[in-house]
Formats: C-alpha cells, sequence, structure tokens
C-alpha cells in the first residue's frame, strides 16, 4: 500500500496553483506574488514570502513533483519555468481532491467539536 504524499500549507499552495494555471509557467518570483498578493515588493514581507515560497519550491523539485531552471540572482537561487512533473500533475489531482473532500467535511467536523466543548463545559459546571 503507497501512502498519499502530505504536503505543508506554502507545497499545497504551489502545487495547486501550478495545476490551476493551463499550461503555465511560474519563475520564483511570480509564484511568490501569486501566493503573496498582499505583500509590497521590496519590503521585508517579500523577502520572507520570497524565501518561504523558493524553499518550498526546493522540497517539491526534491520530491520529483516539479521541475524547472535553477539560476541565482541577487536573492539567491531561484526558479524559472517552473512546471509539474507528471508525478507533480498525479499529485496535484489527488490533492485538489483531499482539499475539495475536507472542505465539504469541515462544517460537520466544527459541529462535532462545538459538541464536545459545550459537553465539556457542562460536565465542568456541574463538577464545581
Amino acid at each position: 500500500m503507497r501512502f498519499p504524499a502530505v504536503f505543508d500549507e506554502k507545497e499545497s499552495a504551489i502545487l495547486l496553483a501550478m495545476y490551476e494555471e493551463a499550461n503555465g509557467h511560474y519563475d520564483s518570483y511570480s509564484l511568490a506574488w501569486k501566493l503573496n498578493p498582499a505583500v509590497q515588493v521590496g519590503s521585508p514581507a517579500a523577502e520572507a514570502a520570497f524565501t518561504e515560497t523558493r524553499d518550498a519550491t526546493e522540497r517539491l523539485i526534491e520530491r520529483g513533483f516539479v521541475r524547472g531552471e535553477r539560476l541565482k540572482g541577487a536573492d539567491g537561487v531561484y526558479f524559472k519555468g517552473l512546471k509539474l512533473t507528471p508525478k507533480g500533475e498525479q499529485a496535484a489531482i489527488t490533492h485538489r481532491k483531499q482539499v475539495e473532500d475536507l472542505k465539504k467535511e469541515l462544517p460537520r467536523i466544527a459541529n462535532e467539536a462545538d459538541a464536545v466543548a459545550a459537553e465539556i463545559a457542562n460536565s465542568q459546571k456541574k463538577t464545581t
């Protein structure tokens, strides 16, 4: 049995953004700005967003989900021509379905959590 790949929040965002872009190519910069639209270019927040995005991209490359041309610039290593590999496309499709299923289940999970919290609060009131 093979377990599905697990992605952190940034890796997930990259994978889904790349999958949704029809025949598109990203570079490290365009991907960072797409995932962080509120960040002002040139700010410390932009530097952090770029670094987080590049690091997550490197993890996806290392695992064989993404490929691209590695370059070096003022901000260090970055990538251009980023594309999903066939393995990356498969993982993105599976992951997208998992995310959609989780979004559907979230209200039920939240209701159950609220019910448990209310039950705990009621039991604590009874013991005091």
